[in-house]
Protein backbone atom coordinates (compact mmCIF):
# COMPACT_ATOMS: atom_id res chain seq x y z
CA UNK A 1 0.00 0.00 0.00
CA UNK A 2 1.25 3.47 -0.86
CA UNK A 3 1.77 5.81 2.11
CA UNK A 4 -1.18 7.98 3.02
CA UNK A 5 -0.93 11.65 2.06
CA UNK A 6 -1.45 13.94 5.00
CA UNK A 7 -3.44 16.39 2.88
CA UNK A 8 -5.84 13.61 1.84
CA UNK A 9 -6.39 12.59 5.46
CA UNK A 10 -6.97 16.20 6.45
CA UNK A 11 -9.58 16.59 3.70
CA UNK A 12 -11.23 13.31 4.73
CA UNK A 13 -11.63 14.46 8.33
CA UNK A 14 -12.80 17.93 7.27
CA UNK A 15 -15.40 16.43 4.94
CA UNK A 16 -16.88 14.22 7.64
CA UNK A 17 -16.80 16.97 10.28
CA UNK A 18 -18.60 19.40 7.97
CA UNK A 19 -20.70 16.86 6.03
CA UNK A 20 -19.62 18.62 2.83
CA UNK A 21 -16.90 18.11 0.24
CA UNK A 22 -17.18 21.80 -0.67
CA UNK A 23 -16.54 22.85 2.94
CA UNK A 24 -13.57 20.45 3.09
CA UNK A 25 -12.18 22.07 -0.06
CA UNK A 26 -12.54 25.54 1.40
CA UNK A 27 -10.97 24.50 4.71
CA UNK A 28 -7.91 23.02 2.97
CA UNK A 29 -7.63 25.66 0.23
CA UNK A 30 -8.32 23.26 -2.62
CA UNK A 31 -10.99 23.04 -5.32
CA UNK A 32 -13.95 20.72 -4.81
CA UNK A 33 -12.81 18.68 -7.80
CA UNK A 34 -9.36 18.26 -6.20
CA UNK A 35 -10.94 17.05 -2.96
CA UNK A 36 -13.15 14.56 -4.82
CA UNK A 37 -10.11 13.22 -6.64
CA UNK A 38 -8.21 12.97 -3.36
CA UNK A 39 -11.06 10.99 -1.75
CA UNK A 40 -11.15 8.64 -4.75
CA UNK A 41 -7.40 8.12 -4.33
CA UNK A 42 -7.75 7.52 -0.58
CA UNK A 43 -10.53 4.95 -1.15
CA UNK A 44 -8.33 3.21 -3.70
CA UNK A 45 -5.49 3.01 -1.16
CA UNK A 46 -7.79 1.64 1.54
CA UNK A 47 -9.43 -0.78 -0.86
CA UNK A 48 -13.06 -0.07 -0.01
CA UNK A 49 -15.55 2.84 -0.17
CA UNK A 50 -15.24 5.47 2.56
CA UNK A 51 -18.32 7.54 1.62
CA UNK A 52 -21.89 6.61 0.70
CA UNK A 53 -22.97 7.47 -2.84
CA UNK A 54 -24.28 10.99 -3.29
CA UNK A 55 -23.12 14.60 -3.13
CA UNK A 56 -22.99 14.81 0.65
CA UNK A 57 -20.01 13.55 2.63
CA UNK A 58 -21.72 10.67 4.43
CA UNK A 59 -19.12 8.12 5.64
CA UNK A 60 -19.63 4.38 5.27
CA UNK A 61 -19.21 2.20 8.39
CA UNK A 62 -15.59 1.74 7.31
CA UNK A 63 -15.23 5.50 7.01
CA UNK A 64 -16.56 5.94 10.55
CA UNK A 65 -14.15 3.28 11.81
CA UNK A 66 -11.15 4.91 10.14
CA UNK A 67 -12.03 8.42 11.29
CA UNK A 68 -10.45 8.18 14.82
CA UNK A 69 -7.37 6.45 13.38
CA UNK A 70 -6.87 9.17 10.78
CA UNK A 71 -7.43 11.84 13.46
CA UNK A 72 -4.70 10.20 15.57
CA UNK A 73 -2.32 10.07 12.61
CA UNK A 74 -2.91 13.76 11.86
CA UNK A 75 -2.38 14.68 15.50
CA UNK A 76 0.95 12.82 15.58
CA UNK A 77 2.01 14.42 12.31
CA UNK A 78 1.16 17.92 13.53
CA UNK A 79 2.88 17.35 16.86
CA UNK A 80 6.05 16.08 15.20
CA UNK A 81 6.05 18.97 12.73
CA UNK A 82 5.62 21.48 15.54
CA UNK A 83 8.35 19.85 17.61
CA UNK A 84 10.71 19.83 14.62
CA UNK A 85 10.09 23.53 14.12
CA UNK A 86 10.56 24.25 17.82
CA UNK A 87 13.88 22.42 17.81
CA UNK A 88 15.02 24.15 14.62
CA UNK A 89 14.23 27.54 16.14
CA UNK A 90 15.94 26.61 19.44
CA UNK A 91 12.67 26.97 21.33
CA UNK A 92 13.18 23.46 22.71
CA UNK A 93 16.09 21.08 23.12
CA UNK A 94 19.07 20.92 25.43
CA UNK A 95 22.60 22.28 25.67
CA UNK A 96 25.44 20.97 27.81
CA UNK A 97 28.59 22.92 28.67
CA UNK A 98 31.87 22.18 30.38
CA UNK A 99 33.74 25.21 31.67
CA UNK A 100 37.13 25.44 33.32
CA UNK A 101 36.70 26.48 36.99
CA UNK A 102 38.72 29.66 36.58
CA UNK A 103 35.86 31.07 34.51
CA UNK A 104 32.88 29.21 35.92
CA UNK A 105 32.10 30.93 39.20
CA UNK A 106 32.08 34.57 38.06
CA UNK A 107 31.44 34.37 34.33
CA UNK A 108 29.15 31.38 33.80
CA UNK A 109 26.09 32.63 35.74
CA UNK A 110 25.82 35.65 33.44
CA UNK A 111 25.92 33.39 30.38
CA UNK A 112 23.21 31.11 31.71
CA UNK A 113 21.04 34.07 32.67
CA UNK A 114 21.28 35.69 29.24
CA UNK A 115 20.64 32.45 27.42
CA UNK A 116 17.62 31.38 29.46
CA UNK A 117 15.99 34.77 29.02
CA UNK A 118 16.19 34.33 25.25
CA UNK A 119 15.47 30.59 25.13
CA UNK A 120 13.53 29.75 28.32
CA UNK A 121 12.38 26.30 27.13
CA UNK A 122 15.87 24.93 26.43
CA UNK A 123 17.30 22.64 29.11
CA UNK A 124 20.80 23.64 30.23
CA UNK A 125 23.51 21.59 31.92
CA UNK A 126 26.80 23.18 32.97
CA UNK A 127 29.72 21.61 34.80
CA UNK A 128 33.11 23.02 35.77
CA UNK A 129 36.20 20.94 35.15
CA UNK A 130 39.91 21.58 34.57
CA UNK A 131 40.78 22.28 30.92
CA UNK A 132 42.10 18.77 30.33
CA UNK A 133 38.86 17.22 31.60
CA UNK A 134 36.80 19.71 29.57
CA UNK A 135 38.53 18.55 26.40
CA UNK A 136 37.86 14.91 27.24
CA UNK A 137 34.17 15.57 27.90
CA UNK A 138 33.83 17.19 24.48
CA UNK A 139 35.68 14.34 22.79
CA UNK A 140 33.47 11.74 24.45
CA UNK A 141 30.30 13.58 23.43
CA UNK A 142 29.18 14.09 27.02
CA UNK A 143 28.95 17.85 26.47
CA UNK A 144 28.22 19.94 23.38
CA UNK A 145 30.64 22.80 23.97
CA UNK A 146 33.71 23.23 26.13
CA UNK A 147 35.39 26.43 27.30
CA UNK A 148 39.02 25.61 27.88
CA UNK A 149 42.61 26.70 27.54
CA UNK A 150 45.03 25.04 25.13
CA UNK A 151 48.80 25.29 25.19
CA UNK A 152 49.25 23.41 21.89
CA UNK A 153 47.16 22.22 18.98
CA UNK A 154 44.79 19.34 19.67
CA UNK A 155 44.04 17.66 16.32
CA UNK A 156 41.13 15.67 17.71
CA UNK A 157 39.13 18.82 18.52
CA UNK A 158 37.73 21.84 16.75
CA UNK A 159 39.01 24.84 18.66
CA UNK A 160 37.91 28.44 18.15
CA UNK A 161 40.54 30.67 19.82
CA UNK A 162 39.20 33.76 21.55
CA UNK A 163 42.02 35.28 23.62
CA UNK A 164 45.63 34.89 24.60
CA UNK A 165 45.78 34.48 28.35
CA UNK A 166 49.06 35.33 30.12
CA UNK A 167 49.85 34.12 33.63
CA UNK A 168 50.53 36.43 36.55
CA UNK A 169 50.65 36.68 40.34
CA UNK A 170 47.55 37.06 42.49
CA UNK A 171 48.39 38.66 45.83
CA UNK A 172 46.96 41.01 48.46
CA UNK A 173 47.33 44.74 47.69
CA UNK A 174 49.77 45.06 50.62
CA UNK A 175 52.18 42.50 49.15
CA UNK A 176 55.63 43.73 48.13
CA UNK A 177 54.98 42.84 44.47
CA UNK A 178 51.47 44.27 44.25
CA UNK A 179 52.51 47.73 43.15
CA UNK A 180 54.74 46.63 40.29
CA UNK A 181 53.77 48.26 37.01
CA UNK A 182 56.09 46.06 34.99
CA UNK A 183 56.03 42.25 34.77
CA UNK A 184 57.85 40.30 37.48
CA UNK A 185 60.55 37.71 36.83
CA UNK A 186 59.77 34.18 37.99
CA UNK A 187 62.94 34.15 40.09
CA UNK A 188 61.54 36.99 42.19
CA UNK A 189 59.04 34.51 43.62
CA UNK A 190 61.87 32.69 45.40
CA UNK A 191 60.98 32.42 49.08
CA UNK A 192 57.29 33.22 48.57
CA UNK A 193 54.68 30.80 49.83
CA UNK A 194 52.98 29.67 46.63
CA UNK A 195 49.50 28.16 46.57
CA UNK A 196 48.98 25.87 43.59
CA UNK A 197 45.66 25.62 41.77
CA UNK A 198 44.08 23.79 38.84
CA UNK A 199 45.79 25.99 36.23
CA UNK A 200 49.28 24.93 37.36
CA UNK A 201 49.18 22.14 34.74
CA UNK A 202 50.26 24.86 32.30
CA UNK A 203 53.35 25.86 34.30
CA UNK A 204 55.76 23.41 32.73
CA UNK A 205 58.56 25.27 31.00
CA UNK A 206 62.34 24.72 31.16
CA UNK A 207 62.97 28.37 32.08
CA UNK A 208 60.58 28.34 35.06
CA UNK A 209 62.19 27.39 38.38
CA UNK A 210 61.19 23.79 39.22
CA UNK A 211 59.95 24.74 42.69
CA UNK A 212 57.14 26.77 41.10
CA UNK A 213 55.39 23.65 39.81
CA UNK A 214 55.69 21.87 43.18
CA UNK A 215 54.60 24.25 45.94
CA UNK A 216 53.89 23.21 49.51
CA UNK A 217 50.18 24.05 49.34
CA UNK A 218 47.51 23.22 46.76
CA UNK A 219 43.94 24.55 46.77
CA UNK A 220 41.82 23.44 43.82
CA UNK A 221 38.53 25.06 44.85
CA UNK A 222 38.47 28.59 43.44
CA UNK A 223 36.50 30.15 46.29
CA UNK A 224 38.87 28.64 48.85
CA UNK A 225 41.86 29.69 46.77
CA UNK A 226 40.81 33.33 46.71
CA UNK A 227 40.03 33.24 50.44
CA UNK A 228 43.45 31.73 51.16
CA UNK A 229 45.24 34.50 49.27
CA UNK A 230 43.12 37.22 50.88
CA UNK A 231 43.85 35.86 54.33
CA UNK A 232 47.61 36.03 53.71
CA UNK A 233 48.33 32.29 53.51
CA UNK A 234 50.33 32.87 50.35
CA UNK A 235 50.16 34.04 46.75
CA UNK A 236 49.00 32.15 43.71
CA UNK A 237 49.44 32.24 39.95
CA UNK A 238 46.51 32.51 37.55
CA UNK A 239 45.92 33.45 33.91
CA UNK A 240 44.63 36.93 33.13
CA UNK A 241 41.06 35.81 32.42
CA UNK A 242 40.95 33.87 35.68
CA UNK A 243 41.97 36.77 37.88
CA UNK A 244 39.47 37.37 40.70
CA UNK A 245 36.80 40.03 40.30
CA UNK A 246 37.56 43.53 41.53
CA UNK A 247 35.36 43.07 44.58
CA UNK A 248 37.95 40.66 46.03
CA UNK A 249 40.51 43.50 46.10
CA UNK A 250 43.46 41.38 45.04
CA UNK A 251 46.34 42.56 42.85
CA UNK A 252 47.38 40.97 39.57
CA UNK A 253 50.96 41.33 38.31
CA UNK A 254 52.07 39.71 35.07
CA UNK A 255 55.02 37.34 34.97
CA UNK A 256 57.73 37.23 32.30
CA UNK A 257 61.10 35.71 31.44
CA UNK A 258 59.48 33.59 30.23
CA UNK A 259 55.96 34.76 29.44
CA UNK A 260 53.65 31.78 29.91
CA UNK A 261 50.34 32.03 28.10
CA UNK A 262 47.53 29.78 27.06
CA UNK A 263 44.96 30.26 24.32
CA UNK A 264 41.40 30.26 25.62
CA UNK A 265 38.49 29.43 23.38
CA UNK A 266 35.58 27.16 22.54
CA UNK A 267 36.02 23.44 22.00
CA UNK A 268 33.65 21.32 19.91
CA UNK A 269 33.74 17.89 18.28
CA UNK A 270 35.14 17.86 14.74
CA UNK A 271 32.87 16.81 11.91
CA UNK A 272 29.69 17.17 13.95
CA UNK A 273 27.25 20.05 13.66
CA UNK A 274 25.79 21.68 16.73
CA UNK A 275 22.06 21.60 17.32
CA UNK A 276 20.27 24.93 16.78
CA UNK A 277 20.05 25.44 20.56
CA UNK A 278 23.76 24.71 20.98
CA UNK A 279 24.65 26.93 18.02
CA UNK A 280 22.88 29.88 19.67
CA UNK A 281 24.82 29.15 22.85
CA UNK A 282 28.09 28.95 20.89
CA UNK A 283 27.47 32.38 19.34
CA UNK A 284 26.60 33.87 22.73
CA UNK A 285 29.75 32.39 24.27
CA UNK A 286 31.93 33.97 21.56
CA UNK A 287 30.47 37.42 22.26
CA UNK A 288 30.67 37.14 26.04
CA UNK A 289 34.18 35.66 26.04
CA UNK A 290 35.36 38.61 23.99
CA UNK A 291 33.71 40.95 26.50
CA UNK A 292 35.39 39.10 29.35
CA UNK A 293 38.82 39.21 27.69
CA UNK A 294 38.51 42.94 27.11
CA UNK A 295 37.39 43.56 30.69
CA UNK A 296 40.15 41.41 32.22
CA UNK A 297 42.95 42.74 30.01
CA UNK A 298 43.42 39.65 27.85
CA UNK A 299 44.65 39.84 24.28
CA UNK A 300 41.85 39.22 21.78
CA UNK A 301 42.74 36.94 18.90
CA UNK A 302 41.51 37.52 15.34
Amino acid sequence: MDPFKIQHLRQFVAAIDSGSFLAAAQATFRSQAAVSAAMDDLQRQVGAPLFEPGKRARPTPLGWSLLPLFRELLAIHDRVRLEANELAQARHGSVSLAVMPSLADEWLPDILDRYTRQFPQVRLRAIDMPSQAVRQLVLSGEVDIGIAGLLADEPRLDFLPIARDEFGIICPPSHRLAGRRKPVDWNELQGERLIANATFEALRHPDIPPWVAAPDMTVTNRTSLIASVRSGLGITILPTLARPARRHKLAFVRLHRPVIARTVGLVTRPGQSLSPAARHMHDLLVDLMRELATDKGGQLLP
